[in-house]
């Protein structure tokens, strides 16, 4: 059948008769998909739609348009964590472990000073003037430890992860996140901003632990194995007994930010820091991992270090602008990391062929001789 005669021609992808504008808007909402994704799956998903295209049919039907949509968000969303499934496999595990072990640390020094809060004397003539008893513990913990509710939200989804619930988890991790971001939010309206710039990087921490837990979720294996949640109990038993109990910084009664002791420098720390992002990268077996955990560890470092300024400082100075950097830098890093480990896998890929093509090679030349 021609197209002259004023009727469809069969479309290259199919063997069904497809009207050459439907495959074009059809490719236009494959553009919305990662490139990775859609270089690998473009074929393949193109032929899927108009496989199922009804005769006739000259645009993508509301239903289509909306499965794209929302499976091209998905993968945007699940990027950082590699591109196909195996990939999301082996790099879920590795951030699930790792993310655990460094919450555990602020999510008890968290806890417990908001029970130290809740009995202490000098909270509770404070808030006097409070009629109930709950309410006003609860307005004590909450001004000692903003993050408290996300904390027992991430720590309840442990033990529905322990026991197999794993939708109960996703649900509580997700209103743990919710909850810091509320948290970081309310703090920077009351004017509160400088503690809001030292809870966004836990709370950074958390919503990478959600991204991963919603990757892991869409996967039969459990979410720990036996052998990962070994790992991760041990690991975080060694980050809570060499954790100290004081914070990563003080606030002194004039509001002046100082910087905590450490045996390293600034400079020594970012190098330290850098090289481990690196070394993830460069090895193959956790390479997945490597953008996720480095945004969240950068988060993490640079909203408990004095990164963005010097010595001491007034920490009525901090605003919305610091919180929001530390956020963008996080994810700038997690994209640039992706990028990398891209390249890298499409180089192993490629070497890995070339081997191959050579190894045929000889064994050709050598079955003709």
């Amino acid at each position: 059948m021609s197209g002259h005669d004023g009727h469809p021609e069969p479309d290259a992808v199919g063997s069904v008769l497809v009207a050459p504008v439907l495959v074009r808007d059809y490719r236009r909402l494959l553009r919305l998909f990662p490139y990775t994704y859609r270089r690998a799956h473009e074929a393949e998903m193109l032929g899927h739609l108009v496989d199922g295209a009804r005769p006739g049919q000259s645009s993508p039907t509301r239903a289509e348009r909306w499965d794209l949509l929302r499976a091209a968000a998905r993968e945007w969303l699940l990027a950082p964590l590699g591109p196909t499934e195996r990939q999301r496999a082996s790099a879920s595990v590795v951030v699930l472990v790792v993310l655990t072990a460094v919450l555990a640390v602020p999510a008890a020094y968290d806890l417990l000073r908001a029970v130290q809060a809740v009995t202490d004397d000098a909270a509770r003539e404070a808030l006097g003037s409070l009629s109930s008893p709950v309410l006003m513990a609860t307005v004590a913990a909450l001004v000692a430890a903003p993050l408290a509710p996300a904390w027992l939200a991430w720590l309840s989804a442990l033990v529905a992860v322990a026991v197999g619930a794993r939708r109960t988890a996703l649900v509580l991790v997700a209103l743990a996140a919710t909850a810091g971001v509320v948290a970081v939010g309310a703090l920077v309206s009351v004017e509160r901003a400088f503690v809001a710039f030292q809870a966004v990087g836990w709370v950074v921490v958390l919503l990478a632990f959600l991204l991963t837990l919603v990757a892991r979720a869409r996967q039969e294996a459990p979410v720990f194995g036996a052998r990962a949640g070994a790992v991760a109990f041990w690991m975080t038993a060694a980050t809570l007994a060499l954790s100290a109990r004081g914070g990563a910084s003080a606030v002194s009664q004039e509001h002046v930010w100082v910087a905590p002791n450490s045996f390293f420098s600034a400079n020594a720390v970012v190098v330290l820091w850098l090289s481990t992002v690196a070394l993830l990268v460069l090895v193959r077996p956790v390479r997945q991992a490597a953008p996720v955990l480095g945004g969240a560890l950068l988060a993490m470092t640079l909203s408990r270090s004095d990164v963005f300024w010097s010595g001491a400082l007034d920490t009525t100075a901090v605003n919305l602008g610091n919180v929001l950097g530390v956020v963008g830098i996080s994810v700038a890093l997690t994209l640039a990391t992706r990028w990398v480990v891209n390249r890298l896998d499409e180089l192993a890929a490629a070497r890995a062929a070339h081997r191959a093509f050579l190894a045929a090679a000889a064994d050709g030349t050598a079955a003709a001789a």
